[in-house]
């Protein structure tokens, strides 16, 4: 499409078995289902770098994580919208992504569930 120059809202959300890329404003780009090994960061970081290219100007991302998700699972997620490391000409190089990351709950995934925000109901 021709246009590519409206805002891409670039964000990352962390579910328990998937990881999700998608566009704030015209919804998913992506589902990685996690593998046998758990999340798949190698894809996560392929998809990065395919839409780095196409918005080479963008910047900043924002990563949706479910309460249940591990403090390691976000960093490796943030590490994979942040930077990639790239193989050109034998060498490795680490090439910038979107350094800008921004840290959110993810909505709930079930319709009908309870209000979003952060109270349970006990």
């Amino acid at each position: 499409s021709q246009n590519t120059k409206q805002e891409l809202q670039l964000e990352v959300t962390i579910r328990r078995n998937a990881l999700e890329v998608g566009d704030r404003r015209t919804g998913l780009i992506k589902r990685i289902d996690n593998g046998a090994k758990g999340y798949d960061f190698k894809t996560l970081s392929h998809v990065m770098q395919e839409i780095k290219a196409r918005f080479p100007d963008k910047l900043n991302a924002t990563i949706l994580s479910e309460p249940e998700t591990s403090y390691d699972v976000l960093v490796q997620t943030m590490d994979a919208v942040r930077v990639a490391d790239v193989v050109q000409a034998g060498s490795v190089t680490r090439v910038e992504l979107f350094p800008d990351v921004s840290i959110g709950d993810a909505p709930a995934h079930r319709a009908g569930s309870d209000k979003p925000g952060k109270e349970k109901s006990s």
